[in-house]
């Protein structure tokens, strides 16, 4: 919305409006002394997201207005950055003079692909897309947050599952003729066509990197990918004003090197807190991590498990060692829990963006190095401390530069020691002369006007004063000047105040310039170990995951397992990671997999619902993840060939945005797998056509299951299916194994052992479920009435159509009776206490008489 024209532009109004009309899609926080406002409709959006009240501003509440404290801007960024909004901050970059409108421009946008808050884990992620002619994609991923940067070409579906994992906050783009479907659900800006063009992006980003030939990181100058590369990076340096010094090499991004795990999986199995909203994910039962960088590690360890098994094994060996040493873990993770965030606090000082507490950070961290250092790590983790740079040099100069506990901003208290700035010592030698002159000369002016309770104060209206309280007023020298009066007191102001207000104020302004100065020095000193820092915080990051993985391996009883270049999963007692850390007082049920080879490709699962089924495919699943991650599994044993593709189809859900029933999302997943199979894939398929009628559902499960069979490289498959028909594919197809959840039955109704047995389940169990749910009897009664025709020999369908008989003709064999629960029923309302002997023979006798008519007999 315009200004309304109406609305008188003052000075300070035609400097918004200015701003505003550069900056239309974003909200602008202009500064105006110790506040950020907003105005307009900016000010409407933000009073509503933010819980601030709306105000007005001049005399006839024309101009709604909003602020928010600049103290506090860092909390009111990060909310209204979730809530998907772009911001300007517009700030103060003259002092006010006293003689027109004070100087201001826009010094930062901050985006939700850019933002990178001081103290909160989130980070920001921002990626681009580069549609390109052969129907492949340049991709680009920049972590904000760490300066790691990738690049590369894939095909959508492995863009897809790249994109998922790397989670951007924001995603560039061309200008596109159509919508990219896998873009959906993304927050998207578009750049200009010329910011990805090829020739422009590699000269720039040589000069960027430093770079004579990109070769150096492994692409080559001729790959399209280079273009979403540079927009990234061109987008950053835009929106932060600012050069972007962190980002100091290029990666190439692949889909080849890693298992492809795409969105869907990552929903389904919930590995990350982003895929499991309301529950609890993989990451959050094996996070021990003492860092944020350990945390980063970790989620992208289980997003990205690995296919290098020396790699895998040397994560194995890490965490072994610190197993079998759990005094040395301890240790480990006491030292891990000292230290701070370096990449984030490097981004932020490379960004423009960073405050003292970024330099404490990073200096804090450093001194614990060398005890880091000191400890008898053998292994892969005397490996990782060897490869941690010398950073002496750098913690000592911060030691020198810094005070111990500095302001938390730059001009709120002492952040430079004076013993490392002569210029700023000399003028904080000027205000603590000044303060001992002020102490001195209150003690003149009381001696000469005989008033002991004169004191000296300081405001911003006239700085400083002498105040007397009105009994003393009639001895006053003529030299006092009165300034303000109230109630029990008047201030007044002396020549010689005047001229030290002149002294103090200019030496403050002076400490203000060098201690600027200085901290500006200390940051380019920081900026300058770009690299080193860069690869310490990476370092740290991995020492802490292993020492996570090991601190929850031990506490746990998890096992190291063996991971090969056969085909095949093998897992003896095995247990759901999830469940076992969250149900602290039930004990979980272990299961063995036995998947691959010649008998067992295809594993067929039956069995009643709530009896274990999605737990025991879930369980393969993550444990499958886990091995593969470098992790140790909960298993007594476990072996694992390796899996490039893991697929899973679990769950019911719709996605009514993009008009998509349950059903239809159920069908879109399974064609997703079945079209983007490869030699490896393990494949996790969960009630393949249950959301539609029973006899089409039934049909497409068989012939999803003969395809998984057919197909090239033979994939290996968990199927889990309410369809009992399909358990005799065991003996048409090789390699199709039945398995089932085990059920004991009894009188009272069945108990779910949780233990898959290698043998089809005979029944679903679904009217039993369903009375453990609490049904109602005469529902439970009438669906067993239609059970028991539907299932009788020579039903047809037509039959349907006429009204059905309220009774069974034959006798089911039940669990349990729903007749003898109306018995049961009528025996709990009696009153046994008060009940007489002839009264209850007569109830006795009426409940035989109502029993035998219910089971089709006489009185």
């Amino acid at each position: 919305m315009p200004i309304p024209e109406d609305v008188k532009l003052t000075p300070w109004l035609t400097q918004y409006k200015r701003w505003k009309s550069e900056y239309p899609d974003a909200l602008l926080l202009f500064r105006m002394g110790d506040f950020y406002e907003l105005f307009f409709d900016d000010a409407r959006m933000a009073s509503a997201l933010l819980d601030i009240a709306l105000t007005a501003r001049d005399s006839d509440k024309k101009i709604p207005m909003a602020g928010v404290p600049h103290h506090a801007l860092n909390l009111y960024l990060g909310r209204l950055i979730k809530a998907g909004k772009r911001v300007a901050v517009c700030e103060q970059v003259g002092e006010p003079t006293g003689k027109g409108v004070v100087d201001r421009r826009v010094v930062r946008v901050i985006t939700p692909g850019t933002y990178v808050p001081e103290e909160s884990e989130d980070t920001g992620r921002l990626a681009a897309v580069l549609p390109l002619q052969d129907g492949r994609l340049g991709v680009a991923f920049l972590s904000v947050e760490t300066g790691e940067l990738e690049a590369g070409c894939l095909d959508e579906s492995d863009a897809a599952a790249l994109l998922s994992a790397f989670a951007p906050g924001e995603v560039l783009t061309p200008p596109l003729r159509r919508p990219l479907e896998i873009l959906e659900g993304y927050a998207l800006t578009t750049r200009a066509a010329e910011v990805f063009k090829l020739s422009t992006a590699v000269v720039r980003l040589k000069s960027t990197l430093s770079l004579a030939r990109l070769e150096t990181f492994g692409l080559t100058e001729d790959d399209p990918s280079l273009g979403a590369a540079w927009a990234v990076l061109e987008y950053l340096s835009a929106t932060q004003f600012s050069a972007v010094r962190h980002v100091l090499r290029i990666a190439p991004l692949s889909a080849a090197d890693r298992m492809r795990l795409d969105a869907a999986a990552q929903r389904n199995l919930e590995l990350t807190p982003d895929c499991a909203p309301g529950s609890v994910s993989l990451m959050a039962s094996l996070d021990r991590c003492r860092t944020p960088m350990g945390r980063r590690a970790l989620r992208d360890w289980i997003l990205r498990p690995l296919l290098d098994i020396p790699a895998i094994e040397r994560r194995q060996d890490g965490i072994g060692t610190l197993v079998e040493e759990p005094v040395l873990l301890s240790n480990v993770q006491d030292l891990l829990a000292g230290m701070r965030d370096v990449e984030r606090a490097l981004s932020r000082l490379s960004l423009g963006a960073g405050t003292p507490r970024d330099l404490t950070a990073i200096r804090d961290t450093l001194r614990l190095l060398p005890q880091l250092k000191a400890l008898p790590l053998t292994g892969p983790l005397a490996g990782l401390l060897t490869a941690l740079p010398d950073m002496e040099p750098l913690r000592t100069y911060l030691d020198e530069a810094l005070e111990e506990e500095p302001a938390r901003l730059l001009g709120a208290g002492p952040v430079v020691r004076s013993s490392f700035c002569d210029d700023l010592a000399s003028w904080r030698e000027v205000a603590e002369r000044g303060e001992a002159w002020l102490a001195d000369y209150l003690e003149r002016e009381r001696a000469a006007t005989g008033s002991p309770r004169l004191k000296t104060g300081y405001n911003r209206m006239f700085g400083y004063y002498l105040e007397i309280g009105r009994a003393g007023l009639e001895t006053l020298p003529p030299h006092f000047e009165r300034r303000q009066t109230l109630v029990n007191s008047e201030r007044f102001v002396t020549p010689a105040l005047r001229e030290f207000q002149d002294k103090m104020a200019r030496s403050e302004g002076e400490i203000a310039r060098a201690e600027a100065e200085a901290y500006g020095k200390i940051v380019e000193r920081v900026l300058t170990e770009g690299e080193p820092l860069q690869r310490t915080g990476r370092l740290l990051g991995v020492l802490d995951c292993l020492a996570s993985g090991a601190r929850v391996a031990r506490e746990r009883g998890y096992t190291r397992p063996h991971v090969h270049e056969g085909r095949g999963i093998v897992i003896q007692g095995g247990r759901h990671p999830v469940l076992e850390a969250t149900l602290s007082e039930t004990t979980f049920t272990p299961n063995n997999v036995v998947l691959g080879g010649e008998e067992a490709r295809i594993v067929i699962l039956t069995g009643p619902n709530m009896a274990g089924k999605s737990t025991w495919l879930r369980m393969a699943a993550l444990l499958t993840v886990m091995a593969q991650a470098g992790f140790w599994t909960p298993a007594e044993s476990a072996s694992f060939g390796l899996v490039d593709r893991l697929f899973t189809r679990i769950g019911a859900h719709d996605d009514l945005v993009r008009g998509n029933s349950t059903f239809m999302v159920e069908m879109l997943e399974t064609a997703g797998i079945l079209n983007n199979l490869s030699d490896r894939s393990l494949v996790i398929l969960d009630e393949v056509g249950r959301g539609t009628a029973t006899w089409d559902g039934m049909s497409l499960a068989w012939a999803v299951l003969e395809y998984l069979h057919a197909a090239p490289g033979a994939p290996l498959v968990l199927f889990a299916t309410h369809c009992h028909e399909l358990t005799c594919l065991e003996e048409q197809l090789d390699g199709v194994r039945n398995c089932s959840m085990a059920v004991a039955e009894g009188t009272d109704g069945i108990l779910f052992l949780h233990q898959v047995v290698p043998r089809p389940a005979d029944r679903s169990y679904g009217i039993e479920v369903a009375r453990l749910a609490g049904l109602p009897t005469s529902v439970l009664r009438r669906a067993f009435e239609l059970l028991d025709l539907f299932e009788r020999e020579g039903f047809e369908r037509s039959q349907l159509s006429k009204p059905l008989p309220q009774k069974a003709l034959r006798q089911q064999l039940l669990l349990f009776s729903p007749e003898a629960d109306a018995v049961v029923d009528e025996l709990a309302e009696l009153d046994l206490d008060h009940i007489t002997p002839m009264r209850a023979l007569e109830v006795l006798y009426k409940l035989k008489e109502k029993s035998l008519k219910a089971r089709g007999g006489g009185s």
